[in-house]
């Protein structure tokens, strides 16, 4: 007594099988449902199109030679309408793709000629229900992302304090309104930029030091604590700050986040800022 195949994968989503020779529906329905997957039907290239809007699939098995249309509009549709979708072309023709191009460059996942082969089938459908698997990952993966970054920029954007993103090198990624605020800086004047450029001049030397010996010895004096200084406006007004500086790692290089508060209410107290001798 034989032993049953094993089920290869299969899916949530069902196959979506497009002919209207009755025959080879049957064969696929057989073939597909004794794998494990749920099968729909649709013969005319019309009903196809309203199936793939109602039940997603995630594979469509899509025959060229229908009675309402040619099948490779068919592809094309379907190809607009859920980009990434795998569709396996069916066809008698064994030169079509001679005349029509690659259809794979059509949006195709593959060609397969008839009369269908069942282990070409079984392996096709098995590789497409893996693809579309691993393309739907993807884009949650995608939406997580972004989703990520608005609550980020939200965050960002609606702090008080002034926040300051800077590479490697000292150039400036990205600050935030406040940051805009109290330098007098847009982000997009600032992308680019070196850090110097809102310090004043007599901090400049002592920062470049400092940059180049976190480049080469990963010391600093200052990350991970907090210190007082002066910062400097566009307009060429200086202005004592409070900073805390922190590092992270983006691949092989550090990036750094500077969190600053504006101290000019002390102003009337005269408090004196430390130098920025140690960075």
């Amino acid at each position: 007594m034989g032993h049953a195949s094993p089920i290869p994968f299969s899916s949530s989503s069902p196959i979506l099988v497009v002919d209207d020779e009755q025959d080879i529906v049957l064969a696929l329905r057989d073939l597909l449902e004794a794998d494990g997957h749920h099968i729909n039907v649709a013969s005319t290239g019309g009903t196809a199109l309203e199936c793939v809007k109602l039940h997603s699939p995630s594979v469509v098995i899509l025959d060229v030679k229908l009675p309402d249309m040619d099948g490779l509009l068919v592809l094309e549709k379907m190809t607009k309408a859920v980009p990434g979708l795998p569709i396996i072309i069916l066809s008698s023709y064994t030169t079509l793709d001679d005349v029509t191009g690659p259809l794979e460059e059509q949006g195709a996942f593959a060609y397969l000629h008839k009369p269908i082969n069942r282990s070409e089938i079984r392996t096709t459908v098995r590789q497409a229900l893996k693809a579309y698997a691993l393309a739907k990952k993807m884009e949650r993966a995608r939406h997580a992302l972004y989703e990520s970054e608005i609550r980020f920029q939200a965050v960002f954007q609606a702090a008080t304090d002034a926040i300051v993103l800077a590479d490697h090198t000292g150039r400036i990624m990205s600050w935030n309104k406040a940051a805009e605020s109290m330098f007098e800086y847009t982000a997009e004047e600032m992308f680019g930029k070196p850090l110097t450029l809102i310090m004043p001049s007599r901090y400049r030397e002592a920062h470049t030091q400092g940059m180049k010996r976190l480049q080469t010895t990963g010391e600093s004096h200052v990350i991970g604590k907090t210190v007082t200084l002066h910062g400097l406006r566009k307009s060429g007004e200086e202005f004592p700050i409070e900073l805390s500086l922190n590092s992270w790692m983006t691949g092989t290089h550090p990036s750094y986040s500077g969190f600053i508060r504006d101290l000019s209410w002390r102003e009337s107290k005269k408090e004196r800022p430390l130098e920025y001798q140690n960075v």
